[in-house]
C-alpha cells in the first residue's frame, strides 16, 4: 500500500519489580567484580586465604594500589560491558531483559553512559557497592580518617534520594544525571 508509514517501535518503561532486582543482582556482581584484585593483593602480600575489602589495613602504598585497581575492574563491570559488550546491559539488566537508553530511545553515548554509570552508579550512590566504599576508603586514606564516615552518610543520603526519584517518578538520580532511562527490552 502507497503511503503506509513504518511504525515506530515502542518503548515501555521498565517495571519497578525487575528493575529493582536487576540493581541488587548489579550491586553483588559489580562488588564481586571489583573485590577480586584487592583480594588476590591481600592474598599475595599477607598470605591470608581470608578476602580483605578493607583498603585501610594495607600497607602503603598497597592501599592505593588495591583501590585503584579494584574502581578499574568495577569500571569494566559498570562501564565498558554496558557500552562495548551487550549494548546499554550490564549482566543484572541482561538477565532482568532491561536496556539502558537515551531519553530519545537511542543508545546512550559514552559519555553520558559514564556519567550514569561511573559517577552516579558506582560511587554517588554507591554506600552499598563495593566500588562505593573503595573511594570513601581512598578518601579516607588521604584526608587521615577526617572524612570517611561524613562520606559514608553523605553517599547514604544520595542512595535514599535516588530509590526515592526511581520509586516516585521511574527514574533515579543517576538516570537524571545522565538523561537516561531503563526500558524492557522484550
Amino acid at each position: 500500500m502507497k503511503g503506509k508509514k513504518k511504525s515506530e517501535p515502542v518503548y515501555v518503561p521498565a517495571p519497578w519489580s525487575r528493575r529493582g532486582f536487576a540493581y541488587l543482582l548489579d550491586g553483588y556482581l559489580g562488588s564481586a567484580f571489583s573485590v577480586i584484585p584487592v583480594g588476590l593483593l591481600w592474598n599475595m602480600l599477607t598470605g591470608e586465604v581470608v578476602i580483605n575489602t578493607d583498603l585501610t589495613l594495607f600497607d602503603a602504598p598497597y592501599g592505593w594500589l588495591a583501590g585503584f585497581l579494584g574502581l578499574v575492574f568495577g569500571a569494566v563491570y559498570y562501564y565498558v560491558i554496558p557500552m562495548w559488550v551487550w549494548k546499554g546491559q550490564t549482566l543484572g539488566k541482561r538477565l532482568m531483559n532491561l536496556r539502558i537508553v537515551g531519553e530519545d530511545n537511542n543508545p546512550l553515548p559514552a559519555g553520558r553512559l559514564a556519567v550514569r554509570q561511573l559517577a552516579g552508579v558506582m560511587l554517588l550512590e554507591g554506600a552499598f557497592l563495593l566500588t562505593g566504599q573503595y573511594a570513601v576508603q581512598m578518601l579516607t586514606m588521604l584526608t587521615l580518617g577526617a572524612a570517611g564516615k561524613a562520606l559514608n552518610y553523605l553517599l547514604f543520603g544520595v542512595f535514599i534520594v535516588s530509590v526515592w526519584l526511581a520509586y516516585r517518578d521511574g527514574k533515579a538520580a543517576h538516570d537524571i544525571w545522565a538523561g537516561s532511562k531503563v526500558i524492557d527490552n522484550k
